[in-house]
């Protein structure tokens, strides 16, 4: 059976370090838990592990070793990261225009395009804008077997 391949943007991968405050924790705990079970593939543009660092850096009640520790363990779960490359980042900016979004959130999207895959999200304000792209917001993932 082939794993079912997720991407997920840095406000899901947030929840797995700081689940402090965090809605929808049980939800991201359980993609996390399934990749590491390698029942699903998570993949992440590169930027991701840039974002996750500094949200969690910026959490006060967060000693420094927990976050060192966060940022060592992003890595250990072996991510399908996907560098930014010339297409990926064009793209992703012609997508930032049109729907007028970020460019870090269109990276995100265009990946679960590129991948012709759902895009997971704890924020789907934006990425939700872009037409042609299967957005879940995560308190909505497992409702109806994602």
């Amino acid at each position: 059976m082939a794993r079912k391949t997720l991407v997920l943007d840095a406000s899901v991968g947030v929840k797995w370090f700081c689940a402090k405050g965090e809605a929808a924790l049980q939800q991201s705990l359980a993609i996390r838990d399934a990749h590491i079970a390698q029942q699903t593939l998570i993949v992440v543009p590169d930027l991701f592990y840039y974002e996750v660092a500094n949200a969690i850096v910026h959490k006060r009640f967060m000693p420094d070793e927990a976050v060192q520790l966060a940022v060592t363990s992003m890595f250990d779960l072996g991510l399908g990261a996907v560098p930014i490359d010339r297409g990926l980042l064009a793209t992703s900016v012609r997508m930032a225009r049109q729907f007028d979004i970020s460019v870090y959130d269109a990276c995100y999207t265009v990946l679960a395009q590129e991948r012709n895959c759902p895009l997971v999200t704890a924020n789907p304000r934006h990425q939700g804008r872009v037409l042609d792209c299967q957005v879940i917001p995560i308190e909505r993932w497992g409702a109806k077997r994602e």
